[in-house]
């Protein structure tokens, strides 16, 4: 006879406990899922991963000792855990840190029970799923954060137009305040809009301004 497939194993951490007794018994009526350790706060998930070693942990982001950390540790003591997070917040700063520290999984608490299943199945075998919405955040925030690390690769001069052009000065007007003719600028223009791939003078002055830029090269210029 073919031997039985091991069941997955699953811990939830989560720091409201009508939560973690609801995910539970639900997982409870599904044959291939097992819960072997619960957690109400970060240090509580990562003792018990690390005691369990469960194959799946379902993790809120916003818990006591907060959800990244405790992603992170868990990764380290127990590396074949793969990490689920359930969140009921958009945030896309705490979501991007969660994937940084290692989670394979973002999932919003407004999902069908049989997908979270789906979900933890996925994630047993190394796939990831991440919810639409939750999805759109992250592309975005890492699109930003490469716009802003683009910044950084920007000359001096041309960090004094860009913080000119977030000013709404005009070409021959930076050209003046800079002391260089207006050509010189439009070269400088197309080099910033090229380096920060972008194709216009208002991404580069609103992106300029979320940077914190402008107040600081004004002092320079």
């Amino acid at each position: 006879m073919p031997s039985e497939t091991r069941p997955i194993r699953v811990v939830i951490a989560d720091d409201h406990r009508l939560v973690r007794e609801g995910i539970r018994a639900f997982l409870e009526t599904e044959a291939d899922l097992i819960v072997v350790g619960e957690a109400a706060n970060a240090d509580e998930a990562i003792a018990v991963c690390t005691a369990e070693r469960p194959d799946v942990a379902v993790v809120d982001l916003v818990m006591p000792g907060t959800g990244t950390a405790a992603v992170r540790e868990i990764i380290r003591r127990a590396p074949a855990t793969q990490i689920l997070i359930l969140t009921s917040f958009e945030d896309p700063k705490l979501l991007i840190e969660a994937v940084r520290a290692g989670a394979l999984c973002c999932l919003l608490k407004d999902i069908e029970p049989l997908e979270l299943a789906r979900a933890i199945r996925r994630a047993a075998e190394g796939e990831a799923t991440v919810h639409p919405r939750l999805a759109r955040h992250l592309i975005a925030a890492v699109r930003h954060q490469d716009m802003l690390t683009e910044l950084d690769s920007l000359s001096p001069r041309e960090r004094d137009v860009l913080a000119l052009i977030a000013q709404g000065m005009s070409n021959a007007s930076i050209g003046e305040r800079l002391g260089i003719g207006e050509k010189t600028v439009k070269t400088h223009v197309s080099n910033v809009l090229a380096k920060l791939g972008i194709d216009d003078r208002l991404q580069a002055a609103v992106l300029a301004w979320k940077r914190g830029w402008v107040d600081a090269q004004q002092d320079k210029i």
